[in-house]
């Protein structure tokens, strides 16, 4: 009888066992890690109602830094649409005078 040939695929499947095991293993750590950071989060009381303008600033860029920023491009974008409808409009005034 003859021997029957190595198995090419099976090593492969083991390795690949092996990797997704690895990542499920950071993937549970970093879902702990973010649970942590939302309840360090949600324990803070982040009003600052009564306080200056300074203080508010200093809310948002906290907001900002743990990743709950404002969502700065829309404001940009609405102001760059204003900005281009007036751009039209007082092109359309020069052509009409």
């Amino acid at each position: 009888m003859s021997e029957e040939p190595d198995n090419l695929v099976l090593p492969l499947l083991r390795n690949l066992r092996s990797d997704i095991k690895d990542v499920r293993t950071a993937m549970s750590r970093s879902d702990e890690v973010l649970h942590e950071v939302r309840r360090t989060v949600t324990s803070h009381n982040l009003r600052f109602d009564a306080l200056d303008e300074r203080v508010e600033m200093l809310r948002e860029g906290t907001l900002t830094a743990i990743g709950f920023a404002a969502n700065a491009s829309q404001s940009q974008k609405k102001l760059q649409e204003q900005i281009a409808e007036l751009t039209r409009r007082v092109e359309k005034l020069e052509k009409a005078l």
